[in-house]
């Protein structure tokens, strides 16, 4: 099938993703020159000739990820979790993606700035990971995200007074990280799943936390008001 007009972005972005990711033979279908990506490529799916998933999940792929996925506008699904792909966060991911899942890699730096302008994102996993700083103001404006999964990086510092903007938010994961300081911003969120097992967080449990179902917070230094010591919160694992 002849490539369309609307369909040479996308392509010239797979292909530049295929570059980056050295040009695996496990990625059947794939090329530097030609071909649609619709039909041949394994891992691509499309709507119209817009690419909509591209799912590259356990390939054991190696390399990086191009800059150029911004180009993907019609991509929802973006999954490259369980390889061994390296670098940083593309600063720019696309655009109208609702599903991100980066886990089981060997990711760097932080979480790109760009992240605030992914208005319709639900779903985040960039967990197991070499993820690490302090995480910026990143989360204003992603009402739609229900669940995002942080744990088993090396984050650190207080975390950022956007966390509280996530108002649709029900599963929250940063277990076996070094987050330090409080979670009131977390204290309103309408949790059902919870876990900050294995930090370095402070302070007073939020009376809120009571109502979350599925709550995991050992391994930390929080009290109950009133109290100077830290609770009986369940064994938390092999912590750090």
């Amino acid at each position: 099938m002849h490539i369309t007009c609307l369909m040479r972005v996308p392509v010239i972005a797979l292909q530049d993703l295929y570059k980056t990711l050295n040009q695996p033979p496990q990625l059947t279908g794939w090329r530097l020159d030609g071909g649609d990506p619709c039909l041949e490529w394994i891992g691509v799916s499309c709507i119209y000739n817009g690419v909509v998933y591209l799912n590259l999940r356990g390939l054991n792929l190696t390399g990086y990820i191009s800059p150029k996925i911004r180009y993907l506008y019609n991509l929802q699904l973006f999954d490259i979790s369980s390889n061994t792909i390296g670098g940083e966060i593309p600063h720019v991911l696309p655009p109208n993606a609702t599903d991100i899942n980066m886990a089981y890699n060997y990711l760097s730096h932080n979480i790109p700035p760009s992240l605030h302008g992914m208005k319709s994102l639900r779903h985040l996993n960039l967990s197991h990971n070499l993820l690490s700083g302090p995480i910026g103001n990143v989360f204003t404006g992603l009402q739609n995200l229900r669940e995002m999964d942080l744990s088993y990086n090396n984050f650190t510092g207080d975390l950022p007074s956007s966390f509280e903007s996530l108002t649709n938010l029900t599963g929250l994961y940063l277990q076996n990280n070094r987050f330090t300081g409080s979670v009131s911003y977390l204290a309103e969120l309408p949790l059902i799943d919870l876990n900050i097992e294995c930090n370095y967080f402070s302070g007073i449990i939020p009376r809120h936390f009571q109502s979350i179902p599925n709550l995991w917070i050992g391994g930390n230094s929080l009290h109950l008001p009133g109290h100077n010591h830290p609770p009986h919160s369940g064994k938390a694992g092999k912590c750090h």
